[in-house]
């Protein structure tokens, strides 16, 4: 935690807490936290998937990078910026171009026509009787998390995916933060928002995790968002990250593998049914935010082999 309080400035980087991590740690300089993968198929001798960028200074992340690889030379760095992009080019790695993190600057003004429907969502849910408000998870029943994540399931095909989404956790965790949606009394949705770190200091907040109920007006989830947005910029927080718009505006920022690129362009064209590429960017798109690339390295070569160990991993196949 306490170089995660000093690092860990990326939207994932809380994620590296989520169960089945490991961490290569030096001390006085950081870590890099990693998922162990093994399938008798796509990956017999295993993989070691990194998570997010190195949780150190930007200057020690290079050298991090070359000793971790050095002991864990089959490995796939998931969803990395830029910066550890051209680490990771620089040592000789192709990097792929994987989507777009979409990040909301606060203040979040809701003038103007581009951010309208936001509006109107918002003002549905009023008129609807949608009260939102913040509270810990141990402040609710038992039965009525339960109820409210065993019907989000249902409606999301029955499992829940892994690593770039960090999987529900019932009990409460340092620094992140609960905020409820009822109608009329009842459980309709919730959001959690993980912590993004600087120097010791909360800089911002992911919105990592959504349930709602089948019955929830639409626009509960925005709301959800907006009503926290509202409570952070009267702490100081500069802004709240909506996570990966997978797959958009896909381009070549490095060195990179085009053949992988272009079955990148044509799963989000047309596999939506494994996972919901589209439907995903569509609604985050609404919130007009910066988008800031974010990438993907295997050892091993970007080639279509690689992605379909991810893909087992995160659970989408």
């Amino acid at each position: 935690m306490p170089y995660l309080r000093q690092y860990g400035r990326n939207c994932l980087s809380y994620s590296v807490l989520q169960a089945g991590m490991q961490y290569h740690l030096e001390e006085n300089i950081g870590f890099v936290a990693y998922y162990p993968f093994r399938h008798w198929l796509l990956a017999p001798r295993g993989r070691d998937i990194v998570l997010s960028d190195p949780v150190c200074a930007l200057d020690q992340a290079e050298g991090l990078l070359q000793r971790f690889i050095a002991k864990h030379p089959r490995s796939i760095v998931l969803q990395c910026s830029a910066p550890i992009g051209k680490v990771l080019e620089k040592l000789g790695y192709d990097v792929n171009h994987m989507g777009q993190d979409c990040e909301l600057p606060i203040p979040f003004p809701l003038e103007g026509k581009d951010r309208s429907k936001l509006r109107q969502w918002r003002n549905k849910c009023v008129r609807e009787n949608v009260l939102i408000e913040e509270k810990p998870l141990s402040q609710l029943a038992a039965a009525e998390i339960d109820s409210l994540s065993k019907e989000w399931m249902q409606e999301k095909g029955g499992k829940e995916l892994i690593l770039l989404t960090r999987p529900f956790v019932r009990d409460d965790e340092p620094d992140t933060r609960c905020f409820w949606a009822r109608q009329n009394g009842k459980l309709v949705g919730l959001a959690i928002f993980d912590p993004i770190y600087e120097n010791n200091r909360i800089i911002g907040y992911y919105h990592n995790f959504d349930r709602l109920t089948v019955n929830a007006p639409n626009g509960t989830s925005v709301s959800l968002i907006l009503e926290a947005i509202k409570t952070f910029e009267k702490e100081g927080v500069r802004k709240v990250s909506l996570g990966l718009m997978p797959l958009y505006v896909l381009r070549a920022h490095f060195t990179h593998n085009e053949f992988t690129m272009k079955a990148l362009r044509y799963a989000y064209k047309n596999l939506n049914f494994l996972y919901p590429f589209q439907g995903n960017i569509s609604h985050k798109r609404k919130f007009h935010g910066r988008h800031i690339p974010v990438y993907f390295s295997s050892t091993k070569g970007n080639n279509l082999w690689e992605l379909f160990v991810l893909m087992k991993a995160m659970r989408m196949i």
